[in-house]
């Protein structure tokens, strides 16, 4: 449902709440609301409707609970730390998992005291448990500190929570934690991108090497899995600003490489060995894309003749 629709929705709710003997919603409408987050990976089933009119924002401080069902079936050590089946903190952008990430995500549309069930998309499900018939995942907001609009905050505080990011991210790349590093980054880029006409004159050269290290480290967790097209996209973004950059050009090359994309990964290595000659990686993986070329020239020569038998 739009966004629109839901507003209308707990307008409508509000109004016939102060009507006198006017029967509720839930009693006209015994089946819960649901509504589709629009990227798809959850749907969220409201239970309990909520109060008030504002939502949490990146930032909040929330009281949620998060009830997990079965629990034998979840490993919340892994997953959620916090803790389940029991009323938690939890400050919003502050994500390190994929299953915080959800939560945070379903949390931000709730109004205070709202109980919805979450259900995630299938394939989110199972990174979560191996249980056949999945988990039940109730959320409850039972608190939350209000938090600014993004354009209400200024330049040297965004700075701030960009390098806090960044500096979590890579905490979380060297313990091999790459969903929380990619996210990290993400968010970290995110913020100093909304602050690009705003970066004082002093701190131009910093701002701008700060961004391509985002571009450049983002990519580096997108290789390991395998999103070879936004690694593509980051080193590209990356390289504009730092065109001699050997990191960049090497990802870019592996990257290509990986979507077949021969010629352009070729030129890329090439490039690195001309600005490093002596980088080993570099050749052999030169090496290993020139058997694959030739070996897909191979395969097209003998399609290619088979047309003229």
């Amino acid at each position: 449902m739009a966004v629109s629709q839901l507003n209308e929705t707990l307008a409508a709710t509000t109004l016939s709440d102060r009507l006198e003997n006017a029967p509720t919603e839930e009693q006209t409408n015994p089946e819960p609301f649901t509504w589709t987050c629009p990227d798809g990976s959850f749907v969220k089933k409201i239970l309990q409707r909520g109060s008030g009119l504002d939502k949490p924002k990146e930032g909040s401080t929330c009281r949620v609970c998060v009830d997990v069902e079965p629990s034998s079936s979840f490993d919340a050590g892994t997953h959620f730390q916090n803790g389940i089946n029991q009323s938690v903190e939890l400050i919003l952008g502050e994500t390190d998992t994929q299953f915080v990430e959800l939560i945070e995500k379903c949390v931000e549309t709730m109004l205070l005291g709202e109980q919805c069930e979450l259900i995630p998309a299938p394939d989110l499900m199972k990174t979560f448990t191996d249980c056949r018939e999945g988990l039940r995942i109730v959320v409850k907001l039972e608190e939350f500190t209000l938090q600014r609009d993004s354009w209400e905050i200024g330049f040297e505080e965004k700075w701030q929570m960009a390098m806090h990011h960044k500096a979590k991210a890579t905490e979380h790349f060297k313990s091999g934690n790459l969903f929380g590093a990619a996210l990290r980054y993400a968010k970290s880029l995110k913020l100093l991108v909304t602050v690009k006409y705003d970066v004082p004159l002093e701190k131009t050269k910093e701002y701008v090497q700060a961004k391509k290290a985002l571009y450049s480290n983002l990519a580096a967790c997108q290789i390991k899995q395998k999103q070879y097209r936004n690694v593509i996209h980051n080193c590209s973004k990356a390289l504009e600003i730092e065109p001699d950059s050997v990191k960049c050009l090497y990802r870019r090359g592996q990257a290509y490489a990986s979507i077949n994309e021969f010629d352009k990964a070729k030129r890329d290595l090439k490039r690195v060995l001309k600005l490093e000659p002596a980088n080993s990686a570099a050749a052999a993986q030169l090496r290993v894309l020139i058997e694959q070329i030739k070996a897909q020239n191979e395969k097209m020569g003998k399609a290619m003749s088979k047309l003229f038998i």
